[in-house]
């Protein structure tokens, strides 16, 4: 069976990207929203990645909810489309990820392994493993992930 991503919707600044689960526990209304993250080295344009189900009336994300909606390929998938949408318009900008514990962490990384030859092969990967950055390897239990498109040539 190949899945394909939910619909996305986007604000007019194309820092949030909402769309619903649906599954057994009805629709849930998530986001995934970028937030650009002050960092020492002022030549580097770094955005935050957070995800999690969507509270409209405090424009909040709560990302330390576990759903379990049965969809989180979909849901994966819907978030790695959310990255590509937001790195077309800007496509220098590095994306760091960090899930809120280490299972969730573990999710995401497994999430990127499976798509690595797919989704996310116009991107290149590192992952943060004790306080050191490497090229993204599968297995491996990274506290944090680094995403840019990769360069492309005129003409290619």
């Amino acid at each position: 069976m190949t899945l394909t991503h939910y619909p996305l919707e986007t604000n007019p600044e194309y820092l949030d990207y909402e769309f619903l689960s649906i599954g057994p526990k009805g629709e849930i209304r998530k986001l995934v929203r970028f937030t650009r993250m002050e960092v020492a080295d002022t030549s580097l344009d770094i955005y935050n990645l957070a995800f999690g189900d969507y509270d409209k009336v405090g424009n909040t994300i709560d990302d330390d909810i576990i759903t379990d909606n049965k969809d989180p390929n979909q849901v994966l998938l819907t978030v790695a489309a959310a990255v590509l949408a937001f790195t077309e318009r800007q496509p220098e900008v590095l994306v760091f990820v960090q899930g809120n514990t280490p299972v969730r962490m573990r999710y995401y990384t497994m999430g990127i392994a499976t798509h690595l030859d797919g989704t996310l092969k116009g991107f290149d990967i590192w992952g943060n493993i004790d306080e050191e950055w490497e090229l993204f390897q599968p297995n491996r239990r990274y506290i944090g992930l680094l995403a840019r498109r990769k360069a492309t040539v005129a003409g290619v």
